[in-house]
């Protein structure tokens, strides 16, 4: 890889760091752990009498303040990522067309940072903070696959159907992801006790909490049957394109883990650990799914790689009214 598809790569895997942080400060308790925004009890450095004397451990205290740290460096690097992009690659549309587009939802990632805070934890600003991120982290993951070298030939046999397919997948993935944030935010997990599939032995329980666990449980069946099926076709794809492959078989292979992961996390009575890798999982399956998408478009003819065709200029020659 170039050093900038390198730098592409380690900041997708840091947004996924970031994403498992938030994860772990949220099952932590440690959300409102520094009350204010953005410093911590007024300060640079948190107070260990302050935050004790609030009822806070320090852990919950240092988890809040390392997410605070994590999420302003790494909206540095987007930053520097989307610059990087408009600088030297701007005959790269599909390079530089997602990088800066997620400079105005970096700004509004950021706002929703702060109005977790400010809102005490409000269960749909939370679920709108985390929506934000997985797009930040589709923005440049979609940046990153476009620095890659298209490949030779036009559109493949069968294409369309699958790009159709697949980002229709990927939609799925993205609400089951986002509707999930919504009931852990609510504690609407609790609500269905340790079971699985079932919430109080019911297919469809009474009350609107336990409603949305089993709508979490529902898109995410369907998303994973639609990811499967997307994973079925891409080996179908005439040539095979062994990229479009290797992303939908690796989202189909995330989220049946993902499915595994929220099994588990009922059955273990909400195990922090598992928890933390339900999340961390849920936004690796909407990234490959992602990418599966952005991929079978491209060899379906629907958006390009290729450098913008830049004409040449003409002879003296050639230009009307020159040497007259």
């Amino acid at each position: 890889m170039t050093r900038f598809q390198a730098f592409g790569a380690l900041l997708i895997l840091a947004l996924l760091g970031l994403v498992a942080l938030g994860g772990t400060v949220r099952v932590t308790d440690s959300g409102l752990a520094c009350p204010d925004w953005p410093f911590c009890y007024g300060s640079i450095i948190p107070p260990v009498d302050e935050y004790r004397a609030a009822g806070f451990e320090a852990h919950q205290v240092w988890l809040e303040w390392s997410h605070r740290l994590a999420a302003a460096l790494i909206g540095l690097a987007v930053l520097i990522y989307a610059v990087i992009a408009w600088l030297r690659h701007r005959d790269r549309r599909w390079i530089v067309l997602p990088a800066l587009a997620s400079i105005p939802m970096l700004a509004l990632q950021g706002g929703l940072g702060a109005l977790t805070v400010t809102e005490r934890l409000e269960p749909v600003v939370v679920t709108a903070h985390l929506a934000a991120a997985m797009a930040i982290l589709m923005l440049v993951s979609a940046s990153w696959l476009g620095s890659f070298r298209p490949p030779a030939g036009g559109p493949e046999g069968g294409a369309g159907v699958l790009a159709r397919w697949s980002l229709a997948a990927a939609v799925l993935v993205y609400l089951a992801v986002v509707v999930g944030s919504y009931v852990t935010h609510t504690d609407a997990a609790y609500y269905c006790g340790n079971q699985w599939p079932l919430c109080n032995g019911q297919l469809w329980p009474d009350g609107r909490l336990p409603q949305w666990q089993m709508t979490h449980r529902l898109l995410a069946a369907i998303a994973a049957a639609a990811v499967l099926a997307v994973g079925a076709m891409a080996v179908q794809l005439n040539p095979r394109s062994r990229s479009v492959v290797l992303a939908a078989h690796g989202a189909a292979a995330l989220v049946v883990l993902q499915i595994l992961l929220g099994a588990a996390t009922m059955w273990t009575n909400l195990d922090d650990a598992i928890r933390v890798l339900h999340l961390a999982f849920g936004a690796a399956a909407w990234t490959a799914a992602g990418a599966a998408a952005v991929l079978a478009a491209q060899r379906a003819g629907w958006i390009s790689f290729a450098p913008i065709a830049r004409t040449a200029p003409r002879a003296a020659s050639q230009v009307p009214g020159a040497g007259s």
